[in-house]
């Protein structure tokens, strides 16, 4: 097998208004012979919250997959950018990371960290907006979900939820959404289905729900004190809720967004997720140790403050050994006396079923090889057994060859389907 590989899968992009799918970051053409491609993809990392404690972006998930192709046909691949720090821009990823885009309009102000962008590979240049309806989903063919932004938890130490797991995880200290009192609840996971929940707050601020392809935009506040996007996927996760007045309270965190591995023609599909870390350091991304790994990509960013990692594409394919007929001429031998008839035995064992006569044909030269008649193969039974090595024989006529004692045999094997262990040659 010759493996082929695709180097500029991991070239993100920006999409429309920097969080949409945007145009493919790189296309793959599959040559002709290769039947299918190993897809492995590496969603990106969410944004670090201001602040002290933990407030990390959440990892990027990975997720694998081959794909059943045919020859000219075109893979589309989109990377997904990590989140953007703290801006007015709302901090979210390409490739429909929290914050607005596409099918989620601007707010007033900045949400804090933003989600990362979900890395997807697809059959279509653009398989859907980002957070609007899933008219694209057949298109794809395997997705990579990416990390929620980080909030601010003034508690312990919190990250955005991480990406990729047919789940995406849910932000916030063990699950909880932290939505009481005046703070901001975390943003739930994407799943299979629908987007991760809001972060609530209980009286007004709360995040956007994530959708297919896109994280949900953190919480907008008057007072500054918004909340983190949800990372995008399959799924994306939720936004989290905004705080009310005070520089104190929480700010949630954002979810994490789901992988998918689902199309008909992926098989062996696997995903694993990012982390959260709750000891001051980024959210890791998934499949670090998985072959072909570049390393930087896909983790969460580390406070105060830092931007996730992009994620990664890599595709590899494998062109099936070409099947080639195959012919063997034998040394000369050479007879006392011109020969008029001449018979070969063969001893030959079946690498794949065969037709005699067809599929190995079996000839004979009395003048060295400039002529050759064919000898005519039947089968005499196997050399043990039942299985295994057959004795396959015929005879040739060779008197109508120029005269000659150079006695040579030849063996036509087509589709290479037999294995030769042995030839004798009589001859009269």
């Amino acid at each position: 097998m010759t493996p082929l590989s695709e180097p500029t899968t991991s070239e993100a992009s920006e999409g429309p208004f920097g969080q949409g799918a945007g145009a493919p970051s790189s296309t793959f053409t599959v040559p002709t012979g290769v039947t299918s491609v190993n897809i492995q993809a590496w969603g990106a990392g969410g944004t670090a919250g201001p602040g002290g404690s933990g407030n990390d972006g959440g990892g990027g998930g990975y997720a694998e997959g081959t794909l059943a192709v045919t020859a000219s046909q075109v893979i589309y691949n989109f990377v997904g950018e990590g989140g953007v720090v703290f801006s007015t821009s709302k901090g979210g990823g390409s490739r429909g990371g929290g914050g607005s885009n596409d099918c989620h309009p601007s707010g007033d102000t900045a949400s804090l960290g933003g989600g990362g962008g979900a890395t997807f590979v697809s059959a279509a240049t653009s398989p859907a907006i980002p957070g609007c309806a899933p008219q694209g989903a057949p298109q794809l063919y395997v997705v990579a979900g990416a990390g929620g932004g980080g909030g601010i938890e003034l508690g312990p130490g919190i990250t955005g939820g991480a990406g990729g797991g047919l789940v995406g995880g849910r932000a916030g200290p063990s699950g909880l959404t932290f939505a009481q009192n005046n703070d901001g609840g975390s943003g739930g996971g994407g799943s299979q289905t629908a987007g991760g929940q809001e972060g609530s707050h209980p009286t007004i601020y709360s995040g956007q729900a994530g959708s297919f392809l896109g994280g949900g935009k953190g919480a907008d506040t008057p007072q500054g004190t918004a909340g983190a996007g949800g990372g995008s996927g399959f799924y994306g996760g939720g936004g989290g809720g905004g705080a009310v007045t005070s520089p104190t309270q929480n700010r949630g965190h954002g979810g994490g967004g789901s992988s998918y591995y689902g199309h008909p023609q992926i098989t062996s599909g696997a995903t694993t997720a990012g982390s959260i870390n709750d000891s001051g350091e980024e959210g890791e991304g998934g499949g670090v140790s998985q072959p072909g790994y570049s390393p930087g990509t896909n983790d969460g960013g580390a406070r105060p403050t830092g931007s996730g990692n992009e994620g990664f594409i890599l595709l590899t394919a494998a062109t099936a050994d070409v099947t080639t007929s195959t012919t063997i001429v034998s040394n000369a031998f050479t007879a006392s006396s011109a020969p008029s008839t001449s018979r070969i035995v063969v001893f030959q064992e079946n690498v794949d079923s065969i037709t005699l006569n067809t599929d190995i044909i079996a000839s004979i030269s009395r003048d060295g090889g400039s002529n050759f008649t064919t000898a005519t193969l039947s089968d005499s039974g196997y050399v043990v057994g039942s299985s295994g090595q057959r004795i396959l024989t015929g005879t040739a006529t060779v008197s109508g060859q120029p005269s000659g004692t150079s006695m040579r045999w030849k063996l036509a094997l087509a589709n290479n389907k037999s294995k030769i262990h042995g030839v004798s040659l009589q001859w009269k």
